[in-house]
């Protein structure tokens, strides 16, 4: 069931949070063997549905989230619940004080139910062929419906817990991918917000330039009412200081009449074909004006401005947690120390990143980072003001760019067909679009919903 499914009947009083935490709970406990997606279960999840269950006979309901269960990547901070990216070197770490996300979440009245499993340090750990959605703490993530195709990551447990129904919706993040392509990969919605309508605070980094969390749902109404409780300023995280907060639940519906849709393809094949027609289609009988485009390019290459931003942030988060490893350096000598563990795959973008600096100071970091700020814009911003679009659209069974997650623009990706367990196909619409436009992509995205 959806989220506006599950609000409604606490609403009318067919069911209670605590009979919601009880039905994951046990959903979670006879399923999940099968996929490894869950990282750690609250362990208070019961009391405090009963305490927003009592809250609601006296008060009503604090937003559609009241009540409602929800899991978080394991990178992102829930007092008394560990945060571990995954390393067995950080299984000691537990977080003092709640993520923003998590103040934000619970404010509204959401159940933090647990935590999911990623991709080893979201994915930024090594390139030697280290699966998606592997780490040495808790092991491989399955797919839901196809246990042989790639699961994505690095949000691979938070995407396989909701295609799996273990949960109605959950919580990533993203650097460059990390929400889309495992969204993608097993068939449900989500959304990556504008770097900055969404608090950073409490999560462990990658890149403070490129960060963000953003949510994962089966469906637009529900990422729409997920974004409208999480976004927010944070007086500790100045990018949220230019935070430009819209009303997105009153985007769904499908008139589209005075909006102009770009299209691209990357790749001709008759399937990307047909599925970018049945868009373009659809969107024509709702009003709007549809294009084909070109983009010069539409991937950009920023590891090397990573490196220098992962052991400068993780190091800054490690300083104000608890943990056996206080630094990079400690957590890859950890690793050599336990090699048969911890080292499948080897950790050479960690050893990259830690002989750096750390201080953002290096000539070639900051000329590197400039020239992405500028090119990115340039490509993404550039090409919509070029043909006055209001939206960017593709369509494969992967992000079609990385031009969102550099810039710092919003995407979003909604899947062509719903999952079947007997024919999956992950194959999704990719949307793009300006700065703290997420209700222009709720909007186009919901159309296509709607009429798919």
């Amino acid at each position: 069931m959806t989220v506006k499914e599950l609000s409604e009947g606490i609403r009318e009083g067919k069911w209670t949070s605590a009979d919601l935490v009880r039905k994951y709970l046990k959903c979670i406990a006879e399923n999940d063997e099968k996929y490894n997606s869950i990282a750690e279960i609250n362990a208070n999840a019961l009391f405090e549905a009963r305490a927003l269950d009592e809250e609601l006979k006296q008060s009503g309901m604090r937003s559609p989230l009241h009540g409602i269960p929800v899991l978080l990547k394991d990178n992102i901070d829930v007092k008394g619940m560990h945060t571990t990216a995954g390393s067995y070197a950080l299984s000691d770490l537990i977080a003092e004080e709640d993520a923003f996300i998590t103040r934000k979440l619970k404010e509204a009245g959401a159940v933090i139910l647990g935590k999911t499993n990623l991709s080893e340090f979201a994915y930024f750990m090594s390139r030697q062929d280290m699966p998606s959605g592997y780490s040495s703490l808790n092991g491989q993530v399955i797919h839901p419906f196809t246990p042989g195709l790639d699961p994505s990551g690095s949000s691979t447990g938070s995407a396989v817990s909701v295609a799996a129904g273990l949960i109605p919706f959950s919580i990533g993040t993203e650097t460059d991918g990390s929400l889309m392509s495992p969204s993608i990969a097993n068939g449900i919605v989500s959304i990556k917000p504008t770097i900055g309508l969404v608090s950073r605070n409490g999560i462990l980094p990658i890149s403070h330039i490129q960060d963000t969390a953003g949510p994962m749902a089966t469906c637009v109404e529900d990422i729409a009412l997920i974004l409208q409780e999480i976004a927010g300023k944070d007086e500790n995280d100045p990018a949220t200081n230019t935070c430009d907060i819209k009303d997105y639940t009153q985007q769904l519906h499908t008139n589209c009449f005075g909006m102009k849709i770009g299209v691209f393809l990357k790749e001709e094949t008759e399937e990307k074909r047909k599925a970018i027609q049945q868009a373009m289609d659809i969107l024509k009988e709702c009003g709007a004006e549809v294009i084909e485009i070109e983009m010069p390019e539409t991937m950009l290459d920023e590891s090397e401005a990573l490196k220098h931003e992962f052991k400068y942030g993780l190091n800054l988060y490690l300083s104000n947690h608890r943990s056996q490893c206080k630094t990079l350096a400690d957590i890859i000598q950890f690793n050599r120390d336990h090699a048969e563990r911890c080292l499948k795959y080897g950790q050479d973008l960690l050893e990259d990143s830690d002989s750096l600096s750390g201080t953002l100071k290096e000539k070639e970091y900051i000329l590197k980072r400039l020239e992405l700020e500028e090119r990115s814009h340039e490509l993404l911003d550039g090409t919509m003001d070029k043909y006055n679009l209001h939206c960017i659209l593709s369509v494969g069974n992967r992000p079609q760019s990385n031009l969102s997650p550099i810039s710092g623009n919003p995407c979003m990706c909604l899947p062509v067909e719903k999952p079947d367990t007997d024919h999956f196909n992950p194959f999704s619409y990719y949307l793009m679009a300006k700065a703290y436009n997420e209700d222009v992509l709720i909007h186009i995205a919901y159309t296509l919903q709607a009429k798919l």
